[in-house]
């Protein structure tokens, strides 16, 4: 799968296939760690009901489900966020 059919995939289960995502690989120069190793984040437009995650490292279905779970549920913090990223894997590809 690529890419974009995961991320299509991934709006349609969690209710947001309307919203316009897209990714854009940047630059590590671009990015100021605070300890961290690499940088994933999505920027959201409300008004227009569009997203871009922002990546420095190649994308994968769990940094996927990750950013587009704070849209879906832009209330939640982080911790639940990186908890439901976990359960939302672990029901997928549990034997």
């Amino acid at each position: 799968m690529t890419i974009n059919e995961i991320i299509k995939e991934w709006q349609t289960k969690l209710g947001i296939s309307h919203w316009d995502i897209t990714t854009e690989k940047i630059d590590p120069e671009q990015v100021i760690y605070n300890g961290e190793k690499y940088f994933i984040g999505i920027t959201i437009d409300w008004d227009n009901l569009s997203g871009v995650i922002y990546h420095d490292i190649d994308l994968d279905e769990e940094s996927i489900i990750h950013e587009l779970l704070h849209i879906r549920y832009s209330t939640e913090d982080e911790d639940w966020v990186n908890e439901t990223t976990k359960q939302y894997i672990f029901s997928k590809y549990q034997y």
